[in-house]
């Protein structure tokens, strides 16, 4: 379904700035222009939400936007008095079936904010064996010093620990604790750019060393790879990483990375006579292509076979979407992907 989110988001806009003319008088432009963005991103995510049916994207960002909100100084109720407007604009615009929907989601939500603590906890945890390199690796990369991050990797692989706990243990971790520090302000988008850009070329070189040394076997299983994410994502760490984790673990693995049609996707799988698909996103919006694709692999005889595992933000959140997109699996990590697949492909040696 699609909504006119600029439309609504404007109706909803001046609906907060009735109810509460007071805060909206003494608001700033930055404020008034921060309102109109989250009520777009609210719509954005109850779109997607009544699309699979389900509230838990929808509560998701809402408590997101709570954390995120009050590190930018607004009000803890802020976001709850923003749905409430917007509630109250969905109930004259919508058709009664969504209104009806829409309305049950933004209730679940507001009951959900009630206990949502804006201190969210590291996601570099006690728990984690690298927890020192990992939090070494963040402080030299979100300085800006790659060359400093480099040799803390280098350490560590010098020092015995295998590239699958790099990536595991430091690199991932890190890419969501960078997420969570820019959530709270703590972190520029610029440094959270930068902190990418540097995984994925550190990435690279862990690669390359992996190739010279003839480490994993590649190719060992016989089996094949089609690694991508679909559609507009161009978010394709996670993706890159478990296409290194089935090549380390012996398949033949051609990684296409982001935003990839879907039409090229599905000639890869039949020129490639590929036995696994690994499919990723970050955004629900690419949900249908995704779908589509699926309906698209099943409906052709050269890619039938194939089996299909998918990945990402909304699988973690909506446990069982991956069966209702019609995936063979899901997984959570690369790890747990390249586990999957080889309970469902037997190797051909």
């Amino acid at each position: 379904m699609n909504l006119d989110r600029d439309y609504l988001a404007g109706k909803a806009l001046d609906q907060f700035g009735k109810r509460h003319p007071g805060t909206w008088r003494n608001s700033s432009a930055f404020q008034k222009m921060r309102v109109l963005e989250e009520l777009r991103d609210h719509i954005n995510s109850l779109e997607e939400s009544l699309a699979i049916d389900n509230p838990a994207v929808f509560i998701d960002h809402t408590c997101w936007a709570k954390v995120h909100l009050t590190a930018l100084h607004f009000p803890k109720n802020h976001v709850s008095l923003v749905l409430d407007a917007l509630g109250e604009v969905l109930q004259k615009e919508l058709p009664p079936d969504f209104r009806t929907r829409a309305a049950t989601m933004i209730t679940e939500s507001l009951a959900v904010l009630k206990n949502v603590s804006p201190d969210i906890p590291s996601c570099i945890t006690p728990d984690n064996p690298l927890a020192d390199v990992a939090r070494s690796f963040l402080t030299a990369v979100t300085a800006a010093d790659r060359e400093r991050a480099g040799r803390v990797l280098d350490d560590a692989v010098r020092s015995g620990t295998p590239v699958r706990d790099v990536y595991l243990h430091i690199l991932q971790p890190v890419l969501r604790e960078t997420g969570r520090l820019w959530q709270l302000q703590q972190v520029s988008i610029a440094q959270e750019h930068f902190v990418t850009a540097s995984v994925e070329t550190l990435m690279a070189r862990l690669h390359d060393r992996l190739l010279s040394s003839g480490s994993g076997g590649m190719g060992r299983r016989g089996t094949t790879l089609i690694a991508a994410t679909v559609g507009t994502d161009l978010h394709d760490v996670g993706i890159r990483m478990v296409a290194d984790f089935f090549e380390m673990d012996g398949w033949n693995t051609y990684y296409t990375g982001a935003n990839t049609p879907v039409q090229s996707i599905l000639e890869a799988v039949r020129d490639r006579k590929a036995d696994m698909i690994a499919l990723s996103t970050t955004m629900q919006r690419n949900l249908p292509d995704i779908q589509y694709l699926i309906r698209s692999l099943r409906a052709d005889r050269g890619t039938a076979r194939a089996k299909i595992v998918v990945g990402g933000y909304p699988f973690r959140i909506v446990p069982d979407l991956w069966k209702q997109i019609g995936a063979d699996a899901c997984a959570g990590n690369a790890e747990e992907a390249v586990a999957v697949a080889n309970r469902l492909v037997p190797e051909r040696r």
